[in-house]
């Protein structure tokens, strides 16, 4: 699993490779949060991200510099020297190999949880919007967006290395594709909406097409 918004390369930076040590800026639950607001609405500060989540600025401070000092998130260098600091999303992204680490007996409880929030999530956001579809089918904004949104699915057959190859070849359209809007603010371009792309390639195998030397792992 990853969230990578941004060209892996910027800069020379890579995606923070989350382990052990990392674990722990991911396990509180509201740092889930904060990493979603920062990752979807861009830059804030622990005032304003207090008021959209509804918690004290004294607690979102607190776990702003956690995140921080796991090396999740960063100060914004457009908004610097005020009265307040800005946070920014880490540029490249960080990805942990979720099944390595929930086979590790330290690591284990952990992983799970941050698993859970994380596909929960997406989950959540997808769900959020199919219920304003059906909800609100006649809302001028509900229309105008559900002719632009897209659900697809399709089914292939690949051997693990053509699939590697080719999700290999997905990210890197998709990061090149995405570039033009990447830094963009509410302001930068009236009617933009923080719009979210979900990707999920993995084989739909039965208990008896798993090699037992080499299974299925989960990322």
């Amino acid at each position: 699993m990853s969230e990578t918004p941004e060209d892996p390369n910027e800069a020379g930076r890579r995606p923070l490779e989350v382990e052990g040590e990392a674990l722990r800026g991911l396990a509180h639950p509201l740092r889930a949060r904060i990493l979603d607001e920062l990752h979807m609405r861009g830059p804030a500060t622990a005032t304003l991200l207090g008021e959209r989540l509804g918690e004290s600025s004294g607690s979102t401070s607190y776990h702003l510099r956690q995140l921080f000092r796991y090396g999740f998130i960063e100060n914004d260098p457009e908004r610097s020297g005020g009265r307040e600091r800005w946070w920014r999303f880490r540029p490249a992204g960080w990805r942990m190999r979720g099944g390595e680490l929930l086979r590790g007996p330290s690591t284990r409880e952990a992983t799970e949880g941050i698993l859970a929030r994380y596909y929960g999530g997406r989950r959540e956001r997808l769900d959020r919007w199919n219920r304003l579809v059906d909800e609100r089918p006649d809302d001028p904004g509900v229309r105008r967006w559900r002719r632009a949104a897209e659900d697809s699915v399709a089914h292939v057959r690949m051997t693990p290395e053509e699939t590697e190859e080719f999700g290999r070849d997905l990210q890197d359209f998709i990061r090149e594709r995405l570039r033009p809007f990447q830094g963009r603010t509410a302001e930068d371009r009236p009617g933009a909406e923080p719009v979210e792309l979900q990707t999920d390639l993995f084989p739909n195998l039965t208990g008896t097409d798993a090699d037992p030397e080499d299974g299925p792992s989960a990322r």
